[in-house]
């Protein structure tokens, strides 16, 4: 199963090394490089994003911090940087791996297989159609069917899967249910929500409405992978365009 590779560097001598790697190793292909996080992003929004990008931190424009909010959920994310400060906040942006340079092949490798490993998980649970979540009771597991997810809510330290008129609460991050739902029928829209794509009935400015008449937010951070998920399912004939 290959990997698509993409490199976000304003270093020259750092995206020619990751260049090298990723030519070097088997399964590997390199989709583009980039100097900045801004002239890529439409990498993201196009029908086959790439499925690892390796990301600078320190970046003039905008950062790799903020550039790993816009694309969660679109793509994995291996930070590279010098700087060892930033490694709890690049975790919580659910980062595979953490490189610091200058970058060693041995250690390369190792977040590629780290990133490998979630890829084919990933893609097994395209075929997986409930999981079991541990609730607030001691000991007790709820089955939770993906198709009757309707949205998922983020609150505080666990989430709160929305399913009609059931409620079931698991103590995980948004980021971390994300990677067991079906690819490309759901979407994150807000910090604190991922809704069911078959569930939202009407699109406008901010906001999704939902069949059961709930409205999510639509954050700007991910307004473009937003309707980058949504894009195979809008008709809109060309004499509108």
């Amino acid at each position: 199963m290959e990997l698509t590779c993409l490199i976000i560097d304003d270093e020259p001598h750092a995206r020619e090394l990751l260049a090298a790697y990723i030519h070097r190793t088997p399964g590997l292909s390199l989709q583009g490089v980039y100097a900045g996080a801004p002239e890529a992003l439409p990498e993201f929004n196009s029908a086959a994003p790439p499925n690892l990008t390796f990301l600078d931190v320190d970046m003039p424009d905008m950062n790799g911090l903020d550039f790993a909010s816009l694309v969660n959920g679109v793509t994995m994310v291996v930070f590279t940087t010098s700087f060892r400060e930033y490694a709890p906040e690049a975790f919580e942006k659910n980062a595979v791996d953490y490189l610091l340079k200058p970058i060693a092949y041995p250690r390369f490798l190792a977040a590629v297989q780290k990133a490998s490993g979630l890829h084919k998980a990933r893609a097994a649970s395209e075929e997986r159609r409930f999981f079991f979540v541990k609730t607030e009771l001691k000991g007790k597991f709820s089955r939770v069917n993906t198709a009757d997810i309707d949205f998922i809510e983020s609150l505080g330290n666990y989430v709160q899967l929305h399913m009609g008129k059931e409620k079931v609460a698991a103590y995980l991050t948004l980021g971390e249910v994300l990677e067991h739902l079906p690819a490309g029928q759901f979407a994150r829209v807000h910090k604190s929500f991922v809704v069911a794509l078959r569930a939202i009935r009407t699109m406008e400015q901010g906001q999704v409405k939902l069949h059961d008449g709930s409205a999510i937010p639509v954050g700007r951070a991910y307004s473009a992978a937003f309707m980058s998920a949504m894009k195979p399912y809008l008709l809109i004939s060309k004499r509108n365009s």
